[in-house]
């Protein structure tokens, strides 16, 4: 019996070890950007060169107000506490502008399928709305966020320059970082 057992004992051992290289593990949020620590949200920000002062919304949840690229920008917090506010999944980058030339349903569905992560609606005052949705967990890799930023700026100077004369857009994302 032990002859059967030793192999199969063996190859299990074996798997799992090959389970535990293939699958990356979390990351850790003292190292990683999590919106359950805000803070580490602000300083990924800080660090690509953007300006961000976390604060709290209306309800108590976290808030960052910064800067991105010359866009006015809020990250929103989701999933968080109910009680306490704290221990969020998940965050929202926000803008909201009035375009100078026309942009309407039709161009903004053009940029959703376009952008896979981001969303546009047009306002009833003809606002444009931005939002970029990302789910966090325990903890992303800074490097990712700083592509989920800059995907975010990119986004923005692309509806930037089809709604604002060059005068009054901000500096373009490919002209910088």
């Amino acid at each position: 019996m032990k002859s059967v057992l030793a192999p199969i004992a063996c190859h299990l051992i074996a798997l799992a070890l090959c389970v535990g290289l293939a699958t990356p593990a979390l990351a850790d949020p003292a190292d990683g950007v999590a919106a359950a620590e805000p803070a580490s949200v602000a300083a990924a920000l800080k660090a690509a060169g953007h300006d961000a002062v976390v604060t709290r919304d209306d309800s108590g949840d976290p808030l960052i107000k910064a800067s991105i690229g010359g866009w006015a920008t809020q990250i929103v917090f989701y999933d968080c506490n109910e009680i306490t506010h704290a221990a969020c999944q998940s965050l929202q980058f926000s803008a909201s502008f009035m375009p100078e030339k026309p942009f309407d349903a039709t161009a903004a569905a053009a940029f959703v399928r376009d952008n896979r992560f981001g969303a546009v609606t047009v306002g009833p005052d003809r606002s444009v709305n931005v939002t970029w949705d990302v789910i966090t967990g325990r903890g992303i890799d800074p490097s990712v966020f700083a592509l989920v930023v800059k995907s975010y700026r990119l986004a923005l100077d692309t509806i930037g320059s089809e709604v604002f004369s060059p005068a009054h857009r901000p500096h373009l994302a490919s002209a910088t970082r």
